[in-house]
């Protein structure tokens, strides 16, 4: 069962707020827009490999996470997290195009494109272990011992991969079942609910916002309004009980609320009616007064100062 569902990583989220308000012509934006690529590739293929697992009965007594940050002595953002009757199996998703290598001494990943363009990433079997060795720890600390098991994933076959040496397991999409099962059948009689509710008890989110400060942007430099999803038109109009695209006629009564995300994830996570204003282009304090004690707290109360947090627009509770 999926326990933690798959979502966008909140950096992906932030870049495509960010390319969406940066004009096109701006120093980075050709930069930020490769980036977003690679953000929404790594997060198709980690959906992906979600929804496939979810299809195999074997795994269905097992407990599913997705994007999973602990508390522990090493740095831990697992992509897959799976807990069995047989132990914790941990899923590193890689969806890269080419030609691979894993080189040893020094470890690293090299990629050479189809147009014989060579790039170096860390290897990941480094990051694998030391996910592997920061779930030891934690479960150490919570005097629990469980058999913990890692494999590289690459989910689609639009890669050629060449390895060095021997390693932790690097399987392919169509293998993952077979490899899944070889651990599976073990079963030790691990306390999966056990392990879950303390993984569930301790989970952390961790997000880059807000990226102007991430990325050193100047604030200004991000085009402000209320986006229309209909023509991608930035500028729709606040009528009574709606906002209006004057481009194409669309209407949409809950238009702000974007708009007010790619505030939270760029600029801040609080904001003023002067600063909602300036950013939605609204005119008319009253309404915006409105619209921002209609749907958030105040977590600073001082006349024209009154300060709206926003962070709700990105909570998603866990239950289970």
């Amino acid at each position: 069962m999926i326990v933690k569902p798959f979502a966008p990583s909140s950096l992906t989220l932030g870049l495509q707020a960010l390319v969406r308000r940066l004009p096109p012509s701006h120093s980075q934006y050709i930069t930020y827009q490769q980036e977003l690529k690679n953000k929404e590739a790594g997060d198709f293929a980690e959906q992906y490999i979600l929804k496939e697992l979810q299809k195999l009965p074997q795994l269905s007594d097992c407990h599913l996470f997705h994007n999973v940050i602990l508390p522990t002595i090493l740095p831990m953002q697992m992509d897959i997290l799976i807990i069995t009757a047989s132990g914790i199996i941990i899923l590193e998703i890689k969806n890269i195009r080419g030609t691979v290598h894993f080189k040893n001494n020094p470890r690293q990943l090299i990629r050479t494109t189809d147009n014989g363009e060579v790039q170096a990433f860390t290897h990941p079997e480094i990051q694998l272990e030391q996910y592997i060795q920061a779930m030891h720890h934690f479960l150490n600390e919570h005097h629990m011992a469980v058999p913990i098991y890692g494999a590289i994933v690459f989910p689609f076959n639009n890669v050629a991969i060449h390895r060095e040496g021997e390693g932790l397991p690097i399987v392919m999409g169509r293998e993952l079942p077979i490899y899944l099962h070889k651990i599976i059948e073990k079963n030790m009689g691990i306390a999966t609910n056990e392990i879950t509710n303390i993984i569930l008890s301790q989970l952390q989110h961790r997000n880059p916002f807000p990226l102007c400060r991430y990325y050193q942007l100047d604030v200004n430099a991000l085009q402000r309004g209320v986006y229309c999803e209909n023509c991608g038109h930035f500028g729709m109009e606040k009528l009574k009980r709606t906002w209006f695209c004057r481009r194409c006629q669309h209407q949409c009564t809950s238009a702000h609320r974007q708009a007010l995300k790619d505030y939270y994830m760029l600029v801040g996570d609080t904001i003023t009616n002067k600063e909602c204003r300036a950013f939605l282009m609204l005119e008319c304090k009253h309404v915006t007064k409105r619209l921002l004690q209609k749907t958030f707290q105040t977590c600073c109360k001082s006349g024209k100062l009154t300060k709206y947090d926003l962070s709700s627009l990105l909570e998603t509770p866990l239950k289970f």
